[in-house]
């Protein structure tokens, strides 16, 4: 009989989850950016800093959310390395924040909250 060792998945499941806040990071910003014309113009790296020449508006959203990728990912496989966690769980939060991510991205939705907050201005 073969004995077969595994590696821990705490270090997967951390990206999985970084993926799913880099998510909602850029669903978020896009809802600033729409509920403000200051945040909209500060996001437009193109412009203010030259990074991401020709993306337009989503230099700044895009650069941001990948920075809060990559760092929450640092962060997380940090406290899960080496270690076996509940991947169920792990997987159902990435899973949550993708799709919120995905849907404060869809017009309707950051169109819709950006109406309440402009109302309430």
């Amino acid at each position: 009989m073969q004995d077969v060792q595994t590696k821990p998945n705490g270090p997967v499941a951390a990206v999985f989850v970084a993926a799913g806040i880099g998510s909602t990071v850029m669903g978020l910003l896009v809802v600033l950016a729409e509920i403000s014309k200051d945040i909209s113009n500060f996001l437009k790296f193109d412009a203010n800093f030259g990074i991401g020449s020709g993306v337009g508006p989503l230099s700044g959203k895009a650069l941001l959310a990948t920075i809060a990728f990559f760092g929450s990912w640092i962060v997380l496989h940090y406290v899960n390395r080496g270690k076996e966690v509940d991947f169920n769980k792990w997987l159902t939060a990435a899973l949550v924040l993708v799709l919120v991510g995905f849907g404060l991205t869809f017009p309707p939705i950051f169109e819709a909250i950006a109406g309440i907050f402009k109302s309430e201005g």
